[in-house]
């Protein structure tokens, strides 16, 4: 079996010459993709990442070449199919058990591979319109000194590395002084793939926006699991993370275990308590999950099950949601409104990190800006806003009349186009 995928695989390379071009397939006339595509097997031996990812499994092995042959495929079908894809790349796909779900990462990676192409080749295009003449030094005598961007200066030149190291120490003596804040990440099993990439990419937010604070907190990472994907994605995000020096605690062990039952306060929304005040001596816990799929309310469970106090955001009492918005934030918007909250103690000023697409003032902007263009799509949305008050005056009238008052009669539309009409609002995805 072995022997005859390699054979149908070496067949599949000889005719890759007959490949229709990919511009034409796809209709791409004005980009550029930079240069002509190089497979996998021109660049890294197939065998040797069979042997990786296989380590002698035959049927694994079976199962990766027959999906490096259905991907070679693909690529001379002129479907969306990268030209380089890695190991942990490779991984991914054989977990996937459907073929669409493989379509849709390659699809995902095939375009992510073309962004960055273009991203470069543009890059390289103004780099050849633009540039940089280096200035002719002129000296009066030979032994005169330049001074200037590219010569001596009377400045000391602070470098990124230094930047780097300072913030490092700001977050070292936190470590030893600050307030302590728990990061849960025991929802790595509810998530998917992309949401457990996205977590990792908010927690590696997280940890810069905290060190750069004026008083940041002691981060604590609780309950992970040192071999998931997430702590994968977030070695490959932080690539010092494992080092003695670096200035996060990770745990494997659960919170409860790391500090007193009585300071801690499970932050959530689907609870009732608001966070009126912040408590300096508390240790507040965030859970780090990403929940576009799962909407269910784990981290409310969970802070019940581990019998600790709970709170949410005071977001009604400050903001004006718009309609239709989530109140889920992200562990990148929880941690700066508590870091800015200790820091000043001020509501209105910590929740300006909550995003403006979420509140109320965003949708009317976006709502008059597209009727201002727009003189038809304005009356349509004014006869529907009259026609909302009419139902309005009229379920008044049904009201009063049981009650035994009198009231003006209106002359309203038939039951069921009235219904149709009521359901419909400003919001509409049809009036806007």
């Amino acid at each position: 079996m072995m022997h005859c995928i390699r054979t149908a695989l070496s067949v599949v390379r000889q005719n890759r010459n007959k490949a229709a071009p990919i511009q034409r397939i796809f209709k791409i006339n004005q980009l550029t993709f930079g240069p002509p595509r190089c497979y996998l097997s021109q660049i890294v031996d197939t065998d040797q990442i069979v042997e990786n990812i296989c380590k002698g499994d035959a049927e694994l092995e079976k199962k990766l070449r027959i999906l490096m042959l259905e991907v070679e495929v693909m690529r001379q079908d002129g479907r969306y199919a990268p030209n380089h894809i890695n190991k942990d790349q490779w991984q991914h796909l054989l977990d996937l058990s459907t073929r669409n779900q493989r379509a849709s990462y390659l699809r995902y990676l095939f375009k992510t591979e073309k962004a960055r192409e273009n991203f470069k080749a543009k890059k390289e295009a103004r780099r050849k319109e633009n540039p940089v003449i280096k200035p002719e030094d002129s000296k009066e005598n030979e032994d005169d000194l330049l001074y200037g961007i590219q010569h001596q200066s009377l400045f000391l030149r602070i470098r990124d590395q230094s930047i780097n190291q300072f913030d490092n120490y700001r977050a070292l003596q936190a470590m030893m002084f600050g307030q302590s804040v728990v990061i849960d990440c025991s929802y790595e099993d509810s998530m998917v793939y992309k949401e457990i990439l996205n977590a990792a990419k908010q927690m590696t937010f997280v940890f810069g926006d905290n060190r750069v604070h004026k008083e940041p907190f002691n981060l604590h990472m609780c309950n992970v699991n040192m071999e998931g994907q997430f702590m994968k994605q977030m070695r490959k995000n932080i690539p010092s993370l494992d080092e003695p020096w670096f200035p996060l605690n990770i745990h494997t062990e659960s919170y409860l275990n790391v500090f007193p039952k009585e300071k801690l306060v499970y932050l959530t929304p689907h609870c009732r308590e608001e966070l009126t005040k912040f408590d300096h001596d508390a240790v507040y816990i965030v859970g780090c999950m990403v929940d576009k799929v799962n909407n269910e309310p784990l981290s409310l469970a969970k802070a019940k099950r581990d019998g600790i106090k709970m709170a949410k955001l005071p977001l009604d009492r400050y903001l004006e949601w718009a309609p239709g918005s989530k109140k889920n934030l992200n562990i990148n918007h929880m941690i700066p409104i508590l870091l800015d909250l200790k820091l000043t103690a001020d509501w209105e000023y910590s929740l300006r990190h909550i995003p403006r697409r979420k509140l109320m003032e965003t949708k009317i902007l976006a709502m008059q800006k597209r009727l201002k263009h727009n003189p038809q799509l304005q009356s349509v949305v004014m006869k529907n806003f009259k026609l909302s008050n009419l139902n309005k005056l009229a379920f008044k009238e049904k009201k009063f009349d049981k009650l035994g008052f009198k009231e003006k009669k209106f002359d309203t539309l038939p039951f069921k186009e009235k219904r149709f009409k009521s359901k419909r609002s400003l919001y509409d995805d049809e009036n806007i």
